[in-house]
């Protein structure tokens, strides 16, 4: 698959988010993909599914913004962020009403035209921070 090809495959994919058509982003993936850093442990496309069924119903306003894309061999980077508004129960928080943004980098890997393997690494802590869950440092 050309790199071309490739940020094509990881752009539709954020599309799909966007659209919250978790069905067709999954299509995406092998049946045996693993995701990482969604979670404490490394999950399977059932698990990766629940946590972004989850993000969703919290954040119903959400958006994946895709910054930028480099692919080179069977790698493809993105640098995107989140936005949205806590509108729900997420991750055992109420509600807050409080708009987030947050940003991230995913590593997908590609095998025979859809990712086998995800590595996400993204601003959690900010997220938690900007939900008033955790304290933000102060600013001198």
């Amino acid at each position: 698959m050309s790199a071309e090809s490739s940020k094509e495959l990881v752009e539709s994919t954020f599309k799909a988010l966007n659209q919250r058509d978790l069905e067709t982003v999954v299509t995406h993936y092998t049946p045996d993909c693993r995701f990482h850093g969604w979670a404490p442990e490394t999950l399977d496309v059932n698990g990766y599914k629940a946590a972004m069924s989850a993000i969703l119903a919290g954040f119903p306003d959400s958006r994946f913004i895709v910054d930028d894309v480099v692919a080179e061999g069977n790698l493809v980077a993105v640098r995107h962020h989140f936005q949205g508004t806590h509108r729900a129960e997420f991750q055992g928080i109420p509600a807050t009403g409080n708009a987030v943004t947050a940003n991230a980098i995913v590593m997908f890997r590609i095998e025979k035209g859809v990712a086998a393997e995800l590595w996400l690494n993204a601003d959690f802590l900010g997220l938690m921070q900007q939900l008033g869950v955790i304290p933000a440092p102060e600013h001198s």
